[in-house]
């Protein structure tokens, strides 16, 4: 884990987010302030930390494409719980990461076997020669299995979110 200290000027346009009407009016307008924030602050945000936290696979993708119909957050409430004292870029790229991935989950409708009040979420798992797999993660644990509920284990990969056209013949 990186502890390294935030700027203040970091900080600033952060929180500046959930001041500016036109950044928080809809998800997708969010999703780009967010993933802008990012961009530009490389050296905190460098790519080590974005490789830790999964952040590298999340600013790449058309947020349009990904965005679901009704993510699990509610924008008049994020100021309240994202503008805090951060540590250092870890936390706060763990928050970032944690957002961008509740605008674009889309649920199983399965429980984890192991967390039983935590639903599965649908991940693409992407390997180094371009072929892909999807699968089912509980983001509080990281239990990971298959489409068919076998404990998944391996190869590893890039972990991207699904768009919903690659999970409906999956959904019940």
């Amino acid at each position: 884990m990186n502890k390294e200290m935030i700027s203040e000027e970091l900080l600033k346009d952060y929180y500046e987010i959930f001041s500016d009407s036109a950044k928080i009016k809809d998800f997708s307008s969010y999703y780009k302030a967010l993933v802008q924030i990012i961009k530009k602050y490389p050296l905190e945000f460098t790519n080590e930390v974005r490789d830790e936290w999964g952040l590298n696979e999340l600013i790449i993708i058309d947020e349009n494409e990904y965005i679901v119909d009704k993510p699990d957050l509610c924008l008049s409430m994020e100021r309240k719980r994202l503008v805090r004292k951060y540590e250092d870029i870890d936390t706060l790229a763990m928050a970032i990461r944690d957002t961008l991935w509740d605008m674009v989950t889309i649920y199983s409708g399965k429980d984890c076997p192991l967390t039983p009040n935590d639903e599965l979420r649908y991940i693409k798992i992407v390997y180094k020669d371009s072929s892909n797999k999807i699968l089912l993660e509980c983001a509080e644990c990281g239990w990971t299995e298959d489409i068919d509920g076998d404990e998944y284990t391996g190869p590893i990969g890039k972990v991207f979110p699904v768009r919903e056209g690659e999970v409906e013949k999956y959904i019940k």
